[in-house]
């Protein structure tokens, strides 16, 4: 794989852990505002208990960052075939599961508990999340057996004369 590639890679996902964390700082305060200026909800806590969800969907989908980061550090060290990356993959894979079961029950709480109304943007989002996630969580499980495999394969050439 050509090196340029895998180090505009790795420097879009440290833009993107950068990008994650200074919206997950400033979060509080784009919520409050938010909610205080364009819906006039004043006497209500949904600002932070909306923070609060979003801290928790954000869990899982900052360790599959940091797991593509270490991903991208393995090829930059040309150690493709190491055995880590189908244990990083398998990480991202779990991550995105959760993600999915996350998001929904967090959306699914914010209904009952807050009352909020299923529009089509609540729905959609759902849908679309829970798609993305669903074919994230199946493609790294797949490359894992497939990095798996072609590392068990590559270690019976290494070691045959």
């Amino acid at each position: 794989m050509n090196k340029n590639i895998i180090k505009v890679t790795n420097g879009l996902v440290m833009a993107g852990i950068f990008l994650t964390l200074l919206a997950l700082i400033s979060l509080p305060l784009v919520m409050t505002a938010f909610f205080k200026s364009a819906l006039s909800m004043t006497d209500t806590n949904l600002d932070m208990v909306v923070v609060i969800a979003i801290y928790i969907c954000a869990i899982p989908y900052l360790i599959a960052l940091f797991s593509l980061k270490k991903m991208c550090k393995l090829l930059l060290l040309n150690k493709p075939f190491s055995s880590d990356m189908p244990k990083l993959l398998k990480i991202i894979s779990k991550c995105s599961f959760s993600e999915l079961l996350l998001f929904n029950l967090t959306t699914l709480g914010l209904f009952i508990v807050y009352g909020i109304y299923l529009y089509a943007f609540t729905i959609v989002s759902c849908l679309v999340v829970s798609f993305v996630s669903l074919v994230i969580c199946l493609l790294s499980l797949v490359f894992a057996n497939l990095f798996k495999t072609a590392i068990e394969i590559k270690n019976e050439n290494d070691y045959t004369v």
